[in-house]
């Protein structure tokens, strides 16, 4: 067998006068702020309900004290920290306030703790009904067995390409209903529990103009956007790296998804292309989001766009506009700051049961290629199923759906799926 590449090449182009950074419209952090307000939501726990909950941040959170009740916790406080037990485990949480994702709150001198930090750690869920009405916390477990010692030592690497908040479009053909939201973090899990890493291009704002319709998590506070945030929050705390592709991936009259947004067509002055990279980046940072990387939408970019996002980014996930150099992972300083190129050259899974996805991954093996790839979860939907028996709720992915015969194929390779930061 072939020499494999644990990692690639990494080539360094310096240019001898770099692009100053004032030239472009300059990026602020919004800071650590929590917007909260009453949701009222019925959030059925397995020892009752309450209607005492708000949205903190976009999360759904509930009253600490009735929370703890209805989990069967028990608290203790500790000066700025508070150990939560349920049975034999336990978390610390600390009352300040370190990022823009809640744990503790107060809002009108009431403690309230996001319902994601209360569950998550003792093996429950938070599922939404369908019509995103009320939402309900049980405990879970899947068929899938931890295997976390397959493969080898190089490097591979997968994106969840189109991940958007997209559930609640009015002509109910969304790819993120709530049923696949629940997939999603399945998808995330079963990643997770095969030792792997990975990489979630999010759309920060979905748009369909054909609908008016407009969805942004960060600013709209509803149940399902709450839950679409309760699963990138496990899918990051599990793996998963969140990255940016485009704001809206649009625009015109084009759905967000389909259309481009930047490259030599974009109807959007040099200044708007630079806001919508900024706003990107704050929509992420608002939910207490710190994005990976920066992905054009259907990579289409000039130059001069390229380096406008080498400004605002440290890892671009697309080729470097060179051809001798599009087989490797590039780095370059050509922008006054060092920033990682990541080609996709294994492609990605077209539609069900597309096996060209494997002849790709060989040629990138054979030739000492980065083995880069992309994959829609949506293509998997059929394939993972969801049960549930004396108030457990279990799931199971197929073995021979699309991603785990991915994963068993690398891995017969001696690869991994890992980050590359």
């Amino acid at each position: 067998m072939m020499k494999k590449i644990i990692f690639s090449v990494l080539f360094c182009l310096m240019v001898c006068v770099p692009v100053s950074a004032e030239e472009y419209a300059q990026y602020t952090d919004p800071g650590i702020s929590y917007n909260t307000q009453y949701a009222e939501v019925s959030v059925k726990f397995p020892n009752g309900v309450t209607t005492n909950t708000v949205y903190c941040n976009g999360r759904l959170c509930v009253a600490l004290d009735e929370g703890l009740e209805l989990m069967g916790a028990e608290m203790t406080q500790l000066n700025f920290v508070y150990r939560i037990a349920v049975g034999n485990s336990f978390i610390f949480l600390s009352t300040e306030a370190k990022s823009n994702r809640p744990g503790i709150v107060t809002y009108n001198n009431e403690s309230y703790i996001s319902l994601y930090e209360l569950i998550t750690p003792f093996g429950y869920e938070m599922i939404v009904d369908s019509n995103c009405t009320y939402a309900t916390v049980i405990k879970y477990n899947s068929s899938v067995l931890a295997n976390t010692t397959a493969g080898g030592e190089n490097s591979a690497y997968i994106r969840l390409e189109d991940i958007a908040a997209d559930g609640m479009k009015p002509d109910g053909t969304a790819k993120y209903s709530v049923s696949m939201l629940e997939k999603l973090k399945y998808t995330g899990e079963y990643l997770y529990l095969n030792g792997q890493e990975y990489y979630i291009a999010w759309i920060p704002v979905y748009t369909c103009p054909s609908l008016n319709y407009t969805n942004d998590v960060s600013v709209y506070y509803n149940l399902y956007n709450s839950y679409f945030l309760y699963v990138l929050d496990y899918m990051t705390d599990h793996n998963g790296h969140l990255g940016l592709h485009g704001y809206t991936h649009q625009y015109g009259n084009e759905e967000s998804g389909d259309g481009y947004e930047w490259g030599e067509a974009t109807p959007y002055t040099e200044e708007e292309q630079q806001q919508r990279m900024i706003l990107a980046k704050q929509s992420a940072a608002k939910l207490g989001y710190e994005p990976e990387f920066f992905e054009f939408p259907h990579y289409g970019a000039t130059d001069s766009q390229l380096k406008m996002a080498e400004n605002y980014f440290d890892v671009i996930y697309q080729y470097y506009p060179d051809n001798s150099l599009i087989y490797e992972i590039v780095t370059t300083a050509r922008s006054g700051k060092n920033v990682f190129y990541v080609p996709t050259l294994a492609g990605y899974v077209r539609y069900k049961r597309d096996d060209s996805i494997y002849g790709n991954i060989d040629t990138c093996v054979n030739n000492g290629y980065v083995l880069s790839m992309y994959f829609h979860p949506v293509i998997d939907e059929d394939n993972i199923f969801i049960s549930e028996y004396n108030n457990v709720r279990y799931w199971c992915y197929e073995n021979e759906a699309a991603l785990p015969a991915i994963l068993n194929y690398i891995r017969n390779y001696d690869y991994n799926f890992r980050s590359f930061n």
